[in-house]
Formats: C-alpha cells, sequence, structure tokens
C-alpha cells in the first residue's frame, strides 16, 4: 500500500487523492439541472457517507422542544425539514450536525453507522450553513472565498486552481458580478442581504462536504435567485452530496427539488418520507389536496397550531403508528448496521497553514477596519496632547505637589487609554461570530485563531503607544521615553486582553461592565 503524502505546508494527501491542477476541480455537466454541480476534491469523500439518528430528542431546560425523531441522510439525497415556526427545524440541524451540548440530547447519531466520531473527521465530511451571515465586512466577495479556499484546501493548491476554484463557486451562486464588492458593515454599504445569503454559502461550498446542512439558505432571497440556488444544491445532491436544509414556504418549483420531506410539528415528526408521496399520505388520512395547489403549503397548513382553522394535531399520533414509520426506523437500523466505514472526510490542513491564513485575514482586517485601530488611534492622541497641554513643564518642578501631579496624571493616562479599550468590543463579537461558524466547521483550530489574533493586534496597540508617549513625555517633560512607552503598551495589551477574554463569555453589555470594574482597582493600586 502506498503511503500518505504532505504538500508544502504538511497538509496530509492520500495516496488515491488527485494531484496536479485537477485536485481542487472536477467538474461534470450534469443535463437535468443544466449546471455543473460542485465535486469532491477526495476520493474518501466521493465514497458513500451517510447521516442517521434514531430516537434523537432535545432538551432545554427541562422542555422537550425536540421529540424523539428518526431519520437517514445518504449521499444523493436531498432532504427538507419543513414546518411552522418553532417546531423544531433548526434543533434538529443542530443536533445532528454536534452543536448541540451532549447533557441535552438523547438518542443515536451516527455517520456511515459510526457512532463514536470525533469533532475532526465530523467537521472534516460535514459542513453547516446557519442562518446567520457571519461573514467580515472589510472584505471583498473574492477576498471572502480566497480566504475560505486557504482555511479549507491549505496553501498546497496554486494560484490557478484557486482562481478557478473562486470563479466556479462564484459562477454557482450567482455572484459573479459582485466579486470585487466589499461585504459592507456599520462604516461602508456593501452587499445587499440576499447576496450576503449567497456568500455565506459559497465559503462552504469551497469546501466540497460530502454533507451539508443548511438552515433557511433561501432566506432573503427573491424568487428568481431562490431557485437558482436551490437548482443547484439539487445539482450537488445528484453528483453524490448529501444535503439536508431547513425551508418555510418552498414555491412549487423548489417543492418539484426535494426528494425527501421532514414535516415537523411542535417538535414532533408528522411525516418523514418522499416528498412525492406526501399528498397520498395526507389523502390517506382525510386531508386530499387540491388539485394545482402546493403540497407544501397544504401540509403547512395542517400542522400549523398557532392558526387552527385547519390544523389537526391527530395527524402527529397517526404518523406515530404508520406504517410509513416503521419503514424508516428499518431504514435507520439498517443503515446504522451498514459498511461500518469511517467518515474521512476532506484532508486535513495543517495549523501552520491555518496560522499563516489567519495572520493574513487578521493584518489585512486591522489595516482595512477603521473602527479597529485608526479611530481609536486619533482619539487616544487627542486625548494625550490634552493631557500633555494640562501639565505641561511638570518635570521641571520637584516639590510635594508636583510629586502628586505626577501621580494623578499617571493615573490619568492609564485609566483613560486602558478604559479605552472597551471600543475592541463590537468588532471583537463580530470576528467571535465569524470565529464560531469557521471553528464548528473545521476551518481552523483555537490556538491558530488566538495566537494570530494577539500576534497581528501588537503592532496596532504598539503605534498607539509611541504615539501617545510622544504627546506627552516632551510636553510634560519627564524622562524615561521607553520606560513610559514599554509600561503603557504593557497596559494596553493586558486590557485589551482581558476586555476580549470577558467578552468571549459575556455579553456585551455585561463585558464592558464587568470589563472596567475588574480593570479600575488594578490602576488604583498602581
Amino acid at each position: 500500500d502506498s503511503l500518505p503524502t504532505k504538500d508544502k505546508v504538511g497538509r496530509r494527501l492520500s495516496a488515491d487523492q488527485p494531484q496536479g491542477p485537477g485536485r481542487l476541480m472536477a467538474m461534470e455537466m450534469d443535463p437535468e439541472a443544466g449546471v455543473r454541480p460542485l465535486q469532491r476534491t477526495s476520493s474518501t469523500i466521493a465514497s458513500a457517507t451517510s447521516l442517521e439518528w434514531s430516537s434523537l430528542s432535545v432538551t432545554v431546560k427541562g422542555k422537550t422542544v425536540l421529540q424523539p425523531t428518526d431519520g437517514v441522510l445518504k449521499s444523493g439525497d436531498m432532504l427538507a425539514v419543513m414546518g411552522p415556526s418553532g417546531c423544531g427545524k433548526t434543533t434538529l440541524l443542530d443536533a445532528v450536525s454536534g452543536r448541540t451540548r451532549s447533557h441535552k440530547l438523547s438518542g443515536t447519531v451516527s455517520f456511515n453507522g459510526h457512532t463514536q466520531v470525533s469533532f475532526a473527521q465530523r467537521s472534516r465530511v460535514l459542513s453547516y450553513v446557519g442562518q446567520e451571515d457571519s461573514l467580515l465586512g472589510v472584505f471583498t466577495v473574492a477576498e471572502s472565498l480566497r480566504f475560505a479556499v486557504r482555511f479549507y484546501h491549505g496553501y498546497g493548491a496554486s494560484a490557478e486552481e484557486t482562481r478557478a476554484l473562486e470563479e466556479e463557486t462564484l459562477r454557482l451562486v450567482g455572484l459573479e458580478s459582485c466579486r470585487d464588492t466589499i461585504v459592507g458593515d456599520i462604516f461602508r454599504k456593501g452587499l445587499s442581504g440576499g447576496q450576503r445569503r449567497r456568500l455565506s454559502l459559497a465559503v462552504e461550498l469551497v469546501k466540497r462536504p460530502a454533507i451539508l446542512l443548511l438552515d433557511e439558505p433561501t432566506s432573503g432571497l427573491d424568487s428568481a435567485s431562490a431557485f437558482g440556488v436551490m437548482q443547484r444544491l439539487k445539482a450537488m445532491a445528484r453528483a453524490g452530496h448529501a444535503i439536508a436544509l431547513t425551508i418555510h414556504q418552498p414555491s412549487s418549483e423548489l417543492w418539484a427539488l426535494f426528494d425527501n420531506v421532514l414535516l415537523l410539528s411542535g417538535g414532533h415528526t408528522v411525516f418523514y418520507g418522499k416528498a412525492a408521496e406526501i399528498p397520498s399520505y395526507l389523502a390517506a388520512h382525510g386531508h386530499a389536496c387540491p388539485p394545482m395547489y402546493n403540497p407544501a403549503d397544504f401540509m403547512l397548513q395542517l400542522v400549523n397550531s398557532d392558526f387552527p382553522e385547519r390544523y389537526d394535531a391527530a395527524l402527529v399520533l397517526k404518523y406515530g403508528d404508520s406504517a410509513e414509520r416503521a419503514a424508516v426506523v428499518a431504514k435507520v437500523a439498517e443503515a446504522m448496521a451498514g459498511s461500518k466505514k469511517a467518515p474521512a472526510g476532506s484532508s486535513k490542513v495543517s495549523p501552520l497553514s491555518s496560522f499563516l491564513t489567519l495572520c493574513h485575514r487578521f493584518s489585512l482586517n486591522n489595516a482595512k477596519n477603521p473602527g479597529i485601530y485608526w479611530v481609536r488611534l486619533v482619539m487616544y492622541v487627542m486625548l494625550c496632547l490634552m493631557i500633555g497641554l494640562m501639565y505641561i513643564g511638570l518635570g521641571d518642578e520637584y516639590d510635594y505637589s508636583s510629586i502628586n501631579s505626577r501621580t494623578s496624571m499617571l493615573f490619568y493616562i492609564a485609566a483613560f487609554l486602558v478604559f479605552m479599550s472597551v471600543a475592541v468590543l463590537p468588532f471583537f463579537m463580530m470576528e467571535r461570530s465569524s470565529f464560531l461558524r469557521e471553528r464548528s466547521n473545521g476551518a481552523y483550530g483555537v490556538v491558530s485563531w488566538v495566537s494570530a489574533n494577539f500576534l497581528c493586534s501588537l503592532p496596532g496597540l504598539a503605534l498607539i503607544s509611541i504615539l501617545s508617549t510622544a504627546c506627552v513625555v516632551p510636553l510634560a517633560g519627564l524622562n524615561g521615553f521607553g520606560t513610559f512607552f514599554a509600561a503603557l503598551f504593557c497596559s494596553l495589551v493586558a486590557a485589551e486582553g482581558f476586555m476580549c477574554l470577558v467578552g468571549a463569555r459575556l455579553l456585551f453589555a455585561c463585558s464592558v461592565a464587568v470589563g472596567r470594574c475588574c480593570l479600575l482597582p488594578r490602576h488604583q493600586h498602581t
């Protein structure tokens, strides 16, 4: 047997993984859909992959929000999870993707029949696109995709391969005309809501996941864009990917694309099976779908308890004793007892590659985003100029009064500049949401992100410290320029790190209050 090799940054490649220009891309036409679906990059993913769940339930604060449910998602399937708002659609996706804490879960989730699947294995074979678009606003569409390619494929790909992968993904989500448009944030206008939604999908498509879970992928899209995106997802399913998505109100065109449907109501399973079999199933239980009527609209009216005009609570009980449920349970048991082949997924990118990519992105983000350091820099300089002018010529006096003045000046500088570290929290929270999404999908590790974030913050803090020192020390006539700079720089590093540490665990408002209360006594003591 041939041994696996490594690329230039240590990324492990399987012996049968194609090399050269065709390694990242292998496209084929789908004549039915009329689009070229994304293909996987490794033969390990090309093998049959399935996701199974048996008697899966979720309990939050003593309330069971998802009743025991069974299902299986296989390669080539496109599953629509449907139901009224609050019925447990997102909860189900969170549970099967490993985003729900284990003490809230009961039941079994397995990949290819394997229940003991590590986070690394799961993240390499599965990607999850949530409802929120956690994107960094200073980057263009092309830059966002380029960083995603580096995170998921490392630096082993050539520039031509990377560019071809970007262009193909842009075409698939219909963002070719927006490739040089920035995402947008509070300082500048960028993509529309629908375009941001498609970009969130694109940054995960470059990973070529064997299993793709999407929470409301058509939210914010017009009907034409929604159909285009869903048509491409269907093409991916035909190419061998396993796709599950939640959707509220699909049109008749979208409904025709689904292979299977899981219908939920109040956390209970109402139906699981072929989408084409739903009309006959409902008709067998006394609810015939009118001719020329969208089956999706009809069944949602029957299971929506908030508007009881057509609601039928008996459908839940009927499914529990139906032959359809027994068939699903048998199918899940068969899948769990199948090949027992561990999900290998795409090749793992080395921590060094992730660290270098994160350093590059953090550096660009800090330079492009005026709110992170540049606005603060102006405020710091103005504040230090004001303090320096208040205590101008202080170094020429050496009496008791001047000692008190020096102490007050040093305290004000340290306190004001350290308290201003709270300004980094809004931007840290944006980066945190992006980190949570990328980390859960296996883009990089926690150590790589923390190390790169800390390293790339040092130049900005050093610039703030040296300019602030240059304003205060000459005006006040103090000695020890280097000592003043070092003390101020270390204080800012400690304060900003502490505020981010608090912000990582608490809400924004709590972070401000707790951070200030914890920092104040330390500076009063000094």
